[in-house]
């Protein structure tokens, strides 16, 4: 079975999404608040329940091509927390204009939805 999680990675809010092996399209799992949640128990839960076969990571590259200060960070999350965490094949996407696709008019956050885009790129490109 090849399900796979999405991550639209942030400082404070972190997307979920989840695409199943037998579903088509990927579904908005939920938004992790870090400030006020273990980040790993909770994706350690998610990827245990829905098991889980590959993490696929959004990666902010600037839009000149160069990595910007959050590439650093999702760097230093993959090496530090998800490769020491989990056993699990890691691949990043180019979220360049994800988040960008989203309509942002409203307060209400969208990082699961970004995670939907993510998983959606990946599996359009495989």
């Amino acid at each position: 079975m090849n399900n796979l999680l999405g991550i639209d990675f942030g400082e404070r809010f972190v997307g979920i999404a989840i695409k199943k092996s037998n579903v088509s399209i990927p579904y908005a799992h939920k938004i992790i608040d870090a400030k006020n949640t273990e980040l790993i128990s909770e994706i350690k839960d998610t990827v245990e329940k829905e098991d889980i076969s590959k993490i696929i990571i959004g990666y902010p590259i600037g839009l000149n091509n160069n990595p910007s200060r959050m590439s650093k960070l999702v760097d230093n999350f993959i090496q530090n927390d998800l490769k020491v965490n989990f056993d699990l094949p890691i691949k990043k996407v180019d979220e360049r204009l994800t988040s960008k696709i989203i309509d942002h008019s409203t307060d209400k956050r969208y990082d699961d939805l970004s995670a939907v885009k993510l998983l959606e790129t990946y599996c359009s490109n495989e």
